[in-house]
């Protein structure tokens, strides 16, 4: 009577206790002396229902050797994730979880396209879980069990990522010691994916066999895990070497029908050369192969990269025509466009150009306004203002979580003593621990944040209200020793005047907390409303207006910065952002104007806004854009973790064709926060103009994900796919984007589409939607420019001569 396997239901003999095909356990094996039970019964989560009061159960996905693993809902950010329960006789034992939650601390810094992102460890009436990324797609093993085995080419791309995957976890000193085909996931792009970092070493395992536990799948373990001794990054390119084999022969190198008869084999046994199973290997693959497999670890690729750059050198000895066309190549914008720019050259020039620029240089416009091995050295003089606490019990008063921290940060920074981490800094690190995204960190989160960041001190408070008295206390610790270095209240009636007088007494407070000396307190002058602004209603109405500002929603952002300019009429740095917002929606004019306040105004910024505000005036005013560079490297000298500077500086560099010094600037961005939306867009556009427009759609699909529910990253990849030729997917990424916001205007994109295909008379329909749907007169102007192209192109020359006159 045959047994299924409970995991992948392959039929294997009743005589067999382990899955010949995935290495799943199917019962008691006769080499194994069992003490506890292997498996306790799981209560089961249908469809719908609802786990720890937050995760919303979509499907099962699957049983593992640490328990059942669901697609849920988490309802708290409202994004799909893979929750692994833990099985009862595992989680059973404290040390176990001990360990397993300390692995997380750094299996969780992994941030990597080709390594799917681990969570949390938590625990709800008893039943421990893990939180990680889903992954939608098929795992290896099935792949393989779908396709028989793969082609070359396919093979040795899939094992180039893993190797990528890889290499960014030892880098960070993490060891997978569980890497198999079944947890590497193909999602719907076609890119591997690494599953289950840290889980295996956390698990009780004295060789094969532990108390009964099987840990880790003997078909790919290597000598020394079968043996029980140490292991290292070494032991993933083993078992990457039997990944290897298994893709190109469709089988493993050794078989057995019990989990310690193949792990002996792995120990004693010699491998079969690929190319005897399958004779299309090629020789060099076949010996890269063995190499991986080789019993001794001294005799192995000794790191990922190491692997990585010879599987690229076989890779290009591979005939170009048997190749794996794994994304369709591009064709040049210039081969798309070259019979509608012939058209287009005789009839409007000016036109022409202003096309040329609208697709190439869309991304200018919108981004011109503008891995823990060790822990870091302590910065001298650093200090993180991290969180306040609401405390009156009105929602009403929310907005000065923001408000307070960046106010003393501003103060703080201006003093020129110290090395300040601001908020933003603080939920990057947060964003890269895979924590998710709050308004609020309480203490021992905050400490964590600081000692990844190398912070001395960091600061900490809650404010109320009495009736009309307003109360802000703040704390002053020391982040090794946790000791109290300064507490201090400040207090007055009213919340606007008051709360501005309390900043400058506390952030004297503060300066005092951290011991710098009596002259430096004594000759710093405190008044915050003379480099910001007097109006806390002003203020909250700027940090409004720059977060829409981020997401590239101009207009809404001119919105909250002209209310900031009408509360405060000497606010410099709102006049600066609406500046970039009007040189984008309204051209010239206004721009100039704002430009021009910010500068006459400049006396009421900080030293660091001064900077910016000088570097636009420059570029924009006085039309000298050396010096503007120069202001810019000046400021991020000064401020490195200044995104914004570095992102106008990458720009700067991507026009002028330095492309390895635009790709330095973003890749700090992506340094100090990974998911930068901004950073992502710049870059990708970075790699178009070099030619690169696989990365650069790898870059657009990282934006994708890292903005759900956000217009411009479809916008951006479907300007991107106009210029690689893949017209249609142009037009649909074009849509999701309108999708999500109508009034966003990319029917300017469709338009041009349908203009390169000759249809003319689908041009000018979504040209008029345009003009239709946007508020923006800037892009009206400019619908009715292409307008008055197309009705040239189809003959009727007064129509367009009157679209011209207006």
């Amino acid at each position: 009577m045959a047994t299924h396997c409970p995991k992948c239901n392959t039929e294997n003999p009743d005589t067999a206790s382990f899955c010949a095909d995935c290495g799943t356990q199917l019962g008691p094996s006769k080499d194994i002396d069992v003490t506890k039970t292997i498996e306790t019964p799981a209560e089961e989560y249908p469809r719908g229902s609802t786990f720890a009061d937050r995760y919303k159960i979509i499907e099962k996905l699957g049983i593992g050797g640490m328990g059942a693993v669901y697609r849920v809902e988490d309802t708290n950010i409202g994004q799909d994730i893979a929750l692994k329960l833990i099985k009862p006789d595992i989680a059973s034992d404290k040390k176990t979880i001990e360990r397993f939650r300390n692995e997380l601390k750094t299996t969780r810094m992994i941030s990597h396209r080709n390594v799917c992102r681990m969570f949390d460890l938590a625990e709800t009436e008893g039943t421990f879980y893990i939180t990680m990324e889903y992954v939608s797609g098929e795992d290896l093993k099935s792949f393989i069990r779908r396709s028989g085995k793969l082609d070359i080419p396919k093979a040795i791309s899939i094992a180039k990522e893993v190797c990528e995957g890889l290499a960014e976890a030892h880098r960070l000193g993490v060891v997978h010691r569980d890497l198999k085909s079944s947890n590497i996931m193909i999602d719907k792009d076609g890119n591997a994916r690494i599953m289950d970092f840290g889980i295996a070493k956390s698990l009780r395992a004295k060789g094969v066999t532990g108390e009964g536990i099987i840990i880790g799948t003997p078909e790919y373990m290597s000598p020394e895990q079968a043996e029980a001794r140490e292991t290292d990054n070494r032991s993933d390119i083993y078992s990457l070497g039997v990944i290897l084999f298994e893709m190109l022969t469709g089988r493993l190198p050794f078989e057995a029908d019990t989990p310690l008869a193949v792990a002996m084999k792995h120990k004693s046994e010699a491998p079969p050369e690929p190319r005897s199973i399958n004779p299309q290997v090629p020789a060099d693959l076949s010996r890269l192969i063995l190499r991986c497999l080789e019993k001794a670890r001294e005799k192995r690729f000794q790191s990922a990269e190491g692997l990585l750059s010879e599987l690229g050198k076989i890779e290009k000895g591979i005939p170009t025509t048997d190749r794996a066309i794994l994304r369709k190549k591009p064709l040049t914008s210039r081969e798309i466009t070259v019979q509608f720019s012939l058209k287009l050259k005789k009839l409007f020039m000016p036109a022409l150009a202003l096309i040329a620029v609208a697709v190439i240089g869309i991304a200018i416009w919108k981004l011109l306004p503008e891995k823990e091995a060790a822990p870091p050295a302590k910065i001298e003089n650093s200090i993180a203002v991290v969180s306040f606490e609401n405390q009156t019990g009105e929602k009403a008063f929310d907005y000065l979580q923001k408000v307070i921290p960046n106010l003393l940060i501003t103060n703080l920074e201006n003093t020129g003593y110290f090395y300040v981490v601001t908020w933003e800094r603080m939920r990057d690190i947060l964003k890269q621990m895979g924590k998710v995204d709050t308004e609020f960190i309480d203490q021992d989160l905050g400490f964590e944040l600081c000692r990844r960041e190398g912070v001395r001190a960091i600061v900490l408070g809650t404010y109320t209200r009495a009736g009309e008295v307003f109360v802000t206390d703040v704390k002053v610790l020391d982040v090794d020793s946790k000791k109290s270095l300064k507490s201090t209240t400040a207090r007055g009636q009213g919340v606007d005047s008051v709360l501005l007088t309390q900043i400058d007494e506390l952030s004297k407070r503060i300066v005092e907390g951290v011991s710098l000396s009596a002259q430096k307190i004594g000759s710093t002058q405190w008044n915050i409303a003379e480099v910001t602004t007097s109006s806390l209603e002003a203020y909250n109405a700027f940090i409004q207006g720059m977060e829409s500002y981020d997401k590239f929603y101009f207009e809404n952002a001119q919105q909250h910065l002209e209310k900031a300019v009408k509360l405060d009429s000497s606010f410099a740095m709102a006049y600066l952002y609406l500046a970039s917002c009007y040189s984008y929606l309204r051209g010239g004019e206004a721009s100039e104007e704002a430009i021009e306040n910010a500068k006459k105004y400049a006396h009421r910024a900080s030293e660091k806004e001064k900077l910016y505000i000088e570097a636009k005036y420059t570029g924009s005013i006085e039309k000298n854009p050396e010096k503007r560079l120069a202001l810019l490297r000046e400021l991020v000298a000064k401020y490195p973790q200044e995104k914004k500077a570095l992102l106008s500086l990458a720009g700067i560099y991507r026009a002028k064709n330095q492309f390895p010094e635009a790709l330095q600037a973003i890749n700090r961005v992506l340094d100090l926060d990974p998911d930068n939306g901004n950073a992502l867009n710049e870059g990708a556009f970075i790699y178009a103009d070099m030619g690169n427009f696989e990365k650069a759609t790898e870059y657009f699909k990282r934006y994708i994900s890292v903005s759900p529910g956000e217009p411009n990253p479809f916008d951006s990849l479907g300007t991107l796919y106009f210029r690689m030729g893949r017209l249609d997917d142009a037009v649909a990424s074009f849509k999701q984007a309108l999708a999500i916001k109508p009034d966003f205007g990319c029917e300017q994109g469709i338009s041009l589409v349908f203009g390169v295909k000759g249809d003319y008379v689908e041009a000018m329909r979504w040209i008029d939607q345009l003009i239709q749907n946007t508020p923006l007169p800037f892009f009206k102007l400019r619908g009715r420019l292409y307008r008055s192209v197309y009705r040239h192109l189809l003959g009727c020359y007064e129509q367009s001569l009157a679209d011209i006159s207006l």
